[in-house]
């Protein structure tokens, strides 16, 4: 019996049969990797390109993280606009409102409203007949004489609105200039005189206008200089003509710079023609004309001295000294205030005026002639183991010529430009000189 022995096959094909065995395993679990890797990259790419789109850098994909099916997209919500808020109230009477802006806080007063303290209204029977110009720290007024006319009982308005009778002191026809000297009171306030010449390019220059009772600031121009007329035909040499109208009213007003210091005063004179009569215009007076107007004031021309009215020495009590009041003059400051004389156990001592001690009657002399008449002044009395206050208001003195005892006090006022001086023993700077 022939049995069939299969032959070994060879090295070779046996060698092959196992690697085609092999390559087809390993290609059949390759396809679940190769499925898996692509299906990863198609998402890490569609997060990218959504990432990208949004703006956002693009996130690594983690292979190590379970995939999950994509989320469905929620449909955005729609932004609601809020109702409109209901209108303010408006705010009720005596109420800011809010929403209004802030105002800016008050200025101070301009240099006009300054100088305006020492302008004065001179007046006649309560009617305005022009203005004028209160002089630094001496309380007299330089004003125009024109409008004054004849008579002698005028008054003079305050810018404070108090009134007081004043008299005519010194005046010069040439120039139209006058200075009135207040009966009661001392006012302060005034006005002192420029070096600078009101006729430079860059000046600006005002004066004042009475309307209504009520003194305002205006602007005012100056043409130049020239030689006008005053009084008698005599010439005025450097006369400011002025290219501004003039009330009448105002004649008398001072004429300040930027500093509210004066320049000139308004006045009345006489513009010359060829060959025909003079116009009559307003000017203004050069500076060194008033000062040398200044300076002849008389003697006479001082306001009135206050008065207490009584006679006293100097004595020491036990506690205080002071002024002793030997006696009280009838109808006297002192007598209305009941001030008592005599002899030391019974009378009084006045030890201080508004609160300066006074030890001697020069003292005391001195302290009541600082004030002005009708002014109130407190006197501190020690009499009887004790002290009192009391108030007095200082009258004029009875006797004429205790005035004209009174040396005037001296206008020595420097030429345009040049330094204020003052002669030995002067006892008050000049009338309308600068203070240094």
């Amino acid at each position: 019996m022939t049995k069939n022995i299969a032959a070994p096959a060879p090295a070779s094909s046996s060698f092959t049969m196992s690697k085609v065995t092999r390559g087809h395993s390993q290609g059949v679990n390759r396809r679940p990797r190769f499925w898996t890797i692509a299906t990863v990259l198609t998402l890490a790419l569609g997060s990218a390109t959504s990432a990208f789109a949004q703006g956002l850098p693009p996130q690594k994909p983690n292979p190590t993280a379970p995939l999950l099916p994509p989320r469905p997209q929620q449909p955005v919500p729609k932004r609601v606009a809020p109702p409109p808020a209901p209108p303010a109230a408006l705010p009720s009477l005596g109420q800011t409102d809010p929403r209004a802006p802030v105002a800016a806080p008050p200025q101070g007063p301009t240099v006009e409203e300054k100088a305006m303290r020492g302008v004065v209204v001179v007046e006649r029977a309560g009617q305005i007949i022009g203005l004028g110009t209160a002089l630094s720290g001496d309380g007299r007024i330089l004003t125009a004489l024109s409008p004054l006319g004849s008579g002698n009982d005028i008054d003079v308005r305050f810018a404070d609105g108090k009134v007081v009778r004043a008299k005519l002191g010194h005046h010069d026809r040439m120039w139209d200039l006058a200075l009135l000297v207040p009966q009661t009171g001392k006012w302060t306030e005034g006005l002192t005189a420029s070096t600078r010449d009101p006729v430079r390019p860059d000046a600006v220059i005002r004066s004042y206008t009475a309307s209504r009772g009520k003194v305002a600031p205006g602007a005012m121009v100056i043409r130049g200089r020239r030689t006008l007329l005053g009084a008698d035909d005599v010439e005025l040499p450097n006369a400011l003509e002025l290219g501004s109208r003039v009330s009448p009213l105002d004649l008398g007003s001072p004429i300040i710079d930027e500093d509210g210091r004066v320049v000139s005063l308004l006045v009345r004179g006489c513009s010359p023609n060829e060959g025909r009569p003079c116009t009559p215009v307003a000017f203004g007076v050069p500076i060194n004309a008033i000062r040398s107007f200044l300076k002849t004031v008389p003697a006479t021309a001082v306001p009135p001295s206050a008065w207490l009215g009584i006679e006293g020495i100097a004595d020491v009590a036990t506690v205080v000294k002071g002024v002793r009041v030997q006696a009280v003059q009838p109808n006297s400051p002192a007598a209305e205030a009941k001030l008592v004389g005599g002899d030391a156990t019974a009378s009084d001592m006045i030890v201080a005026v508004a609160g300066v001690p006074v030890t001697t009657p020069e003292s005391l002399g001195e302290a009541i002639r600082a004030r002005a008449v009708g002014e109130k002044v407190s006197l501190l009395l020690f009499g009887q183991g004790k002290y009192r206050e009391v108030t007095v208001v200082l009258r004029q003195t009875p006797d004429p010529r205790t005035a004209s005892e009174q040396s005037a006090v001296p206008a020595e006022l420097p030429a345009l430009g040049e330094p204020g001086s003052r002669s030995p023993g002067s006892p008050k700077p000049d009338l309308m000189g600068e203070r240094h």
